[in-house]
């Protein structure tokens, strides 16, 4: 499931990169970059995976259990930062974000290890090293980050 994965990745990335554009818009873009991403991996992850062979049920096991541990963990987050404003809550999202692509590697590849562990430090960095760093340059970064490694996997044969 590697390069369905990776179209997947990349879309959700240029709609991050569209909010760092966009910061008034950021929700609905994430949300619109989420539908798209969505449809694309519906419609093209058979064709995408057929030369690597039909996913396994453990790698269907993995994908919907990261889903599901990324949708507890962010109301976990939002609990504990809907008080400290919206450039930690969002931080901390992201690095949730980051948390849920460690088990997917086991869907999507070992490249969704390093893209978790890369999208955590920068995240983790942002929210609790350097709290100055303005939140559009942090979720632009995050953006690019998606987009890169969603580019390598999409395109790997």
């Amino acid at each position: 499931m590697l390069r369905a994965g990776g179209l997947f990745i990349l879309i959700m990335g240029i709609g991050v990169l569209a909010g760092a554009a966009l910061p008034a818009r950021r929700r609905g873009l994430l949300i619109l970059g989420g539908a798209i991403a969505t449809v694309a991996i519906v419609l093209f992850a058979g064709r995408l995976s057929a030369p690597f062979g039909r996913p396994s049920p453990v790698q269907l096991w993995f994908l919907f259990g990261s889903i599901a541990l990324e949708v507890v963990l962010i109301r976990l987050a939002i609990a504990r930062y809907r008080e400290a404003g919206e450039r930690a809550l969002f931080l901390a999202i992201l690095f949730v974000v980051g948390l849920h692509f460690l088990p997917m590697a086991l869907a999507f590849g070992p490249l969704c290890i390093a893209l978790g562990l890369v999208l955590c430090v920068w995240s983790a960095i942002a929210l609790w090293l350097l709290p100055t760093l303005p939140l559009n340059g942090v979720w632009a970064v995050d953006g690019g980050i998606k987009i890169a490694f969603g580019a390598v996997m999409f395109l790997a044969r």
